[in-house]
């Protein structure tokens, strides 16, 4: 995971110590994230047409079909997994469509790695949609653990909906536990910036209220290291 150690944190905030906003500005690998990126949106939205559309629809269209004579005692079952091994296909094409998706966007776009390293900026600052991220990865990997691709796709709609209940009651109307530890005040407005502000002297100044030119800054940073 060399690269993406700072976009883990940022996403599962596991060590909330080195959470800082000079690490979320951090973005060595902006390729690598983006399509990691896509690979989640795509597999939320194979999630929500596979499991809650194709699903059901292609279920009820089979039962339809049943007739006296096809029917026994097991035809509703295997109908039921036939829908969910449909329903775990489409999120395998999520999986590996992800990041070819993510590159023909780039390409087609034109952007260059500053272009896709904002991008992601703005995506490790949107609290809302970390959050969706993050309940569709953990539904996903339980529903793993259940059944797979097919439990995926279910854990994968189970997080959608919380997400739904969170945003629409418990963000506006209740005081949430769990938080980012930075809020969007305290980041730095584009990697740009933070990398305008990454020497350690300049900071020293910022925090005492100073501003000094640039030549006396160098003066001071060179009489700092002489000494």
């Amino acid at each position: 995971m060399i690269g993406l150690e700072t976009w883990f944190n940022n996403f599962t905030h596991f060590f909330w110590s080195s959470q800082t906003k000079e690490s979320v500005a951090d973005i060595p690998l902006p390729a690598v994230e983006y399509a990691i990126w896509w690979t989640m949106k795509c597999s939320e939205a194979a999630a929500f047409v596979g499991g809650i559309l194709v699903h059901p629809a292609y279920r009820y269209y089979l039962i339809k079909k049943l007739t006296p004579e096809t029917t026994t005692n097991n035809s509703r079952k295997i109908i039921r997994n036939t829908c969910r091994r449909l329903q775990g296909r489409f999120l395998l094409a999520a999986l590996a469509s992800g990041p070819v998706l993510s590159l023909a966007y780039t390409n087609a776009k034109g952007w260059t790695e500053k272009d896709v390293r904002d991008r992601c900026y703005q995506i490790r600052i949107n609290s809302d949609a970390l959050v969706l991220d993050r309940l569709s990865t953990v539904g996903f990997f339980i529903g793993w653990y259940w059944k797979r691709f097919q439990g995926g796709v279910d854990g994968i709609n189970l997080g959608i909906g919380y997400f739904a209940f969170y945003a629409s009651i418990l963000k506006p109307y209740t005081n949430p536990l769990l938080k980012d530890k930075l809020t969007q005040e305290d980041l730095y407005g584009s990697p740009t910036q933070a990398k305008q502000d990454e020497t350690s002297l300049q900071r020293f100044w910022r925090s005492v209220g100073y501003s000094p030119s640039p030549e006396s800054a160098i003066d001071m940073g060179t009489a700092q290291s002489s000494s």
